[in-house]
């Protein structure tokens, strides 16, 4: 009888190990996908990548949003510059606290909106120093160092090297419409 038990747990193992082996890929198949996603959703939604910042506002021409691509992979699309009349006092620093404000969303073929976290208003918002990247993502400071004023406002792709944890380990894209404040 307890042979025959042990025969049992043991197929039983061997089939599940067999099915799991079936459907894995590899991480280089996994970025090749993300890429094909990315590449996917830029061609959907009309967009131009550029390598250089683009001087003139809005970042649009011949009718397609321009979106910078930089060395790190982040696609970084201006939407405002945000408070541009406070020249001295808006500019933000390294150790300042951020307080961001995005959507995020999936760039599959039909985005699936996964978080939409507004906490800019609230008596304690969520927020993350700028700089110190064990908060936030990567991303996120990379953004954040383009959009420089308060109320600024951008549209990210963001690969999943340099996105949120959750999003490395899946080897996840997210896009992400964010909007920033900071203060000293």
């Amino acid at each position: 009888m307890k042979r025959i038990s042990y025969l049992f747990l043991l197929v039983f193992l061997i089939s599940i190990i067999a099915s799991s082996c079936s459907n894995t890929k590899t991480y280089a198949q996994l970025l090749d996908d993300e890429q094909t996603l990315i590449t996917s959703f830029i061609n959907r939604n009309n967009i131009l990548v550029v390598s250089t910042f683009p001087t003139d506002t809005p970042w649009v021409k011949n009718g397609k949003d321009i979106y910078v691509k930089t060395s790190s992979g982040l696609y970084y699309h201006l939407i405002n510059p945000g408070d541009t009349l406070n020249h001295n006092n808006d500019t933000i620093m390294l150790k300042y606290t951020v307080v961001p404000r995005f959507k995020q969303y999936t760039l599959s073929l039909v985005p699936d909106t996964i978080s939409n976290w507004n906490t800019i208003d609230y008596p304690y918002p969520s927020d993350f120093t700028y700089g110190d990247l064990t908060q936030s993502c990567k991303a996120f400071h990379e953004a954040v160092s383009y959009m420089k004023r308060m109320n600024s406002e951008a549209k990210l792709i963001v690969p999943s090297k340099i996105g949120f944890n959750a999003n490395m380990m899946s080897v996840t894209p997210m896009g992400y419409d964010l909007k920033i404040k900071f203060q000293e």
